[in-house]
């Protein structure tokens, strides 16, 4: 059976990033996510985009090229609006003037951080972000190295901070080698993700796999696959998430004889 699916990460659009290099390459993206049951897909592109000064305008006029191609084809599956937006210190200013874009003209944002780099900013600016109303939603955290290295930073971003993870199905499926499977694994046994995407690339490079990462996702915690396709859709109407009941990172047996020892001879 082929389920019904939204896509919420993607570079679909023509020659805009290190997505779809052509028209024909975009449109065979879509025909392929299409034949898998995709019903919408968000084009999410880069920002930034280096000479590119009207960035928002630039990406509108990409998208309504790419649907009347889509269209043309004779293809039925939706293109949202949206952008993965590499966090700096001006991205609460650039909302706030209304230069970049949300998932779904909603009040959910798509962020990502540089890899392996955990911003000084970061508390600073997610509050700035959500005292403007944004529900914002972090793209692959299982790729960075410093959330690789420090966990426990996860629950933070979620618990405190009131963040959304999104887990790529290529991590979850192995396409980003087995450190990032292991940490998307661990991410989704503890309950701490609240969405799947793709982000596919292109036709033949970081090619579609949501359906497959679903499946796995499903076995690996069942009912995590309802929740991530009833989230998905969730978002593009501007509603709250679904959320899996959190668990505690279980301390291994070694971490649980250090840590009595430290705390004895504090005693």
């Amino acid at each position: 059976m082929v389920i019904k699916m939204i896509d919420l990460h993607s570079h679909i659009l023509t020659g805009v990033d290190d997505g779809a290099a052509s028209a024909e390459e975009s449109l065979a993206v879509l025909k392929a996510m299409e034949a898998k049951g995709v019903k919408k897909v968000a084009a999410t592109s880069h920002y930034p985009l280096y000479e590119i000064d009207n960035y928002k305008g630039f990406i509108l006029d990409k998208l309504q090229q790419l649907r009347q191609e889509a269209e043309a084809a004779g293809l039925e599956i939706e293109i949202l609006s949206g952008s993965e937006i590499l966090i700096d210190r001006k991205t609460a200013e650039l909302f706030y003037r209304d230069q970049l874009l949300t998932l779904n003209e909603t009040n959910y944002i798509l962020l990502e951080t540089y890899p392996n780099t955990y911003p000084d900013y970061f508390s600073d600016l997610i509050h700035d972000l959500k005292a403007m109303g944004y529900q914002i939603i972090i793209a692959h955290p299982e790729k960075y190295p410093y959330i690789q290295a420090d966990f426990s930073l996860l629950y933070q971003w979620v618990e405190e901070y009131g963040l959304n993870l999104m887990l790529n199905s290529s991590s979850l499926v192995g396409k980003h080698g087995s450190k990032t499977k292991e940490t998307a694994e661990k991410i989704l046994r503890l309950g701490l993700p609240q969405l799947m995407a793709s982000d596919t690339h292109g036709i033949k490079r970081r090619t579609f796999s949501l359906d497959q990462g679903l499946k796995r996702a499903e076995s690996l915690k069942p009912g995590s696959r309802d929740i991530f396709l009833k989230n998905a859709e969730a978002v593009t109407k501007n509603h709250k998430l679904e959320k899996f009941e959190i668990k505690r990172e279980e301390k291994s047996i070694l971490k649980k004889f250090f840590s009595f020892f430290s705390s004895s001879k504090d005693i």
